[in-house]
């Protein structure tokens, strides 16, 4: 463990001087609840905070409106951090003590994207200031990605250049249990739009035969794709997983629809899974064309890498956050837990979040999810810290999705995104201070590299899918959920 020194001591006051601050900020995102692509208003916020607390920021990088990239200072080595702040679509929930949406099939939090973004960039100014009180040398990178539930926004800034120049990059995500993660990254990730359209020369009808339309098309593939899961080996036997999205079935009220989009995704272990079931997925979308007499358009939405651990990093950050160590409630946080318990049938504890710290080689056993954060592991030696604003488990029973969702707005939340802001400054200020902390990083990293290198996947030329008909808000004329409220 590195010595605490006293910039490390500022930048954890610094942190509790600014705490109302990055709780106003994430509350601002929590009630904006806006999906991927469509963080007009989030983005804008953390924007102008960076703005006025001295950093340059370039904003509508790689062709999306809500990514920006922000740096400030002009000597030392490069510390990375980033920001997310889209939301789940079908995941609204007020921060109450029982289940409501506050907008009908609206989208809401569940890992608190409102304080990921803003702890990162509550952190990138503290470094600042703490570095400019301390005299230190270093200069900020903070990157804003949007879509990270589409895994969109980061593979189209890496094609672009903008995670180039970094000597290192702490991240950090809200989690199960309390740690950094080790050896085991999140799974690559692929996204494909297909979109079916009919043939004017050949529709209608011949004879006795009416071909059908694209919406026929879009079902044919599938029941080809879930026909075909059982027999791709990357599904069944190696941990990976598909899903689809009906994106518009041709929106035909009377006539059979002339178009209609399907969107696929699916996570895998290697590139080689990736794209073994690609040819798959491929496949079924040619041979549902074939029968319904349509074309079929085949588009990259997105392409994710695997992620490449460096252990130096990981050992520097999770001694931080033992000295640190996990979230402290207040009282104020552990009466809504228990509100929360009572009102499921739970006997209410006297302290009811996860504040056990985990350490890296038992966090994760079965760690399963698909992350764009990956990107950032082949441009910089990186690091994930993982923070907790969960309920205390109980034996035998899984508290509801709503409940994950409403600590989103809570002090839970707040607490959260100041333990995570305090163990990145910290870490980054190891890294400042004692250069062969970062030596020693950067040297793993080149090693690693070595043995098993990934090049960005999303190829030049591909657009990213800004302009396709994502869940939204729309004005009419007001702000309002695009599916309605089925209760009025």
């Amino acid at each position: 463990m590195v010595q605490w020194s006293a910039a490390k001591r500022s930048a954890v006051e610094w942190i509790d001087a600014n705490s109302v601050k990055m709780a106003e900020m994430s509350d601002a995102l929590f009630a904006w609840a806006e999906p991927g692509l469509r963080e007009y208003k989030s983005a804008r916020l953390l924007i102008d905070y960076l703005l006025e607390n001295g950093f340059d920021v370039e904003e509508g990088v790689s062709g999306m409106p809500t990514a920006f990239v922000a740096n400030w200072g002009e000597r030392g080595p490069v510390m990375g951090l980033f920001a997310e702040y889209d939301a789940t679509p079908g995941h609204s929930q007020k921060a109450v003590a029982w289940e409501e949406p506050a907008v009908s099939h609206g989208p809401g939090f569940t890992d608190a994207h409102n304080m990921i973004g803003v702890a990162s960039c509550v952190a990138a100014v503290g470094l600042k200031e703490t570095a400019t009180e301390h005299g230190l040398d270093v200069r900020i990178k903070l990157l804003g990605t949007p879509a990270e539930k589409l895994c969109v926004g980061k593979p189209y800034m890496a094609r672009d250049g903008h995670f180039e120049g970094m000597d290192a990059l702490l991240t950090w995500h809200p989690g199960g249990p309390t740690t950094v993660l080790g050896e085991v990254w999140p799974l690559a990730y692929k996204s494909m739009l297909f979109q079916f359209k009919v043939e004017k020369a050949t529709g209608g009808t011949s004879g006795d035969v009416s071909y059908p339309g694209a919406l026929d098309a879009a079902i044919l593939m599938y029941n080809n794709v879930n026909f075909m899961k059982e027999h791709i080996l990357a599904l069944m036997r190696r941990g990976g997983s598909i899903n689809e999205f009906m994106m518009t079935g041709g929106q035909c009220t009377v006539a059979t629809p002339e178009f209609s989009q399907l969107v696929y995704c699916w996570r895998t272990r290697s590139l080689r899974d990736q794209e073994a079931i690609t040819e798959v997925v491929e496949r079924c979308a040619d041979a549902a064309a074939l029968v319904s007499s349509c074309s079929v358009e085949k588009r990259l939405i997105t392409a994710v890498r695997t992620g490449l651990p460096n252990r130096a990093l990981t050992d520097l950050m999770m001694g931080n956050l033992r000295e640190i160590g996990p979230p402290r409630h207040t009282e104020e946080d552990e009466e809504f837990g228990r509100k929360i318990q009572k009102n499921l049938g739970i006997e209410p504890m006297e302290k009811t979040y996860d504040e056990i710290l985990t350490e890296p080689e038992h966090a994760y056993d079965s760690f399963h999810p698909a992350d764009d954060v990956n990107e950032f592991t082949w441009h910089a030696p990186s690091v994930r810290l993982y923070v907790s604003k969960s309920l205390a488990p109980v034996p035998g029973f899984r508290y509801p999705r709503w409940v994950v969702s409403a600590l989103c707005g809570t002090g839970a939340t707040h607490r959260m995104g100041e333990t995570a802001a305090k163990v990145m400054m910290a870490t980054a200020l190891d890294l400042i201070t004692v250069p062969e902390l970062l030596e020693k990083a950067k040297a793993e990293f080149e090693e690693r590299k070595r043995g098993h290198y990934e090049a960005p996947l999303v190829p030049e030329g591909v657009e990213p899918p800004v302009g396709l008909r994502w869940p939204e808000w729309v004005d009419r004329p007001g702000s309002e959920w695009w599916i309605p409220d089925q209760n009025t």
